[in-house]
């Protein structure tokens, strides 16, 4: 589970530049906000507790920092090939 979070995480700046013109550094920092926000709809909305448990807060950290690990890493190599592209077309 840990891996496919990262795995996603870095996967996702690295489609961004290369599918559109949005920075993959911004995409590879804004992913971890998106997953925090979602877990948080899960874990607060979503997930059933039994009667009086307290919901697992600490899960949006876990998953928000895991997807930060593979979100900055993907952001450099999507924007390393943005920038590559985008040469190859002006030159």
């Amino acid at each position: 589970m840990i891996w496919a979070i990262i795995a996603i995480g870095f996967l996702v700046p690295v489609a961004v530049g290369l599918l559109t013109r949005f920075q993959p550094m911004i995409a590879g920092f804004l992913w971890p906000a998106v997953v925090a926000i979602l877990t948080a709809i899960y874990v607060f909305g979503i997930e059933t507790r039994a009667l009086g448990e307290e919901p697992q807060k600490i899960a949006i950290t876990f998953y928000a920092l895991f997807s930060l690990v593979g979100g900055v890493p993907g952001g450099l190599v999507g924007w390393i090939l943005q920038h590559k592209r985008l040469t190859r077309q002006a030159g």
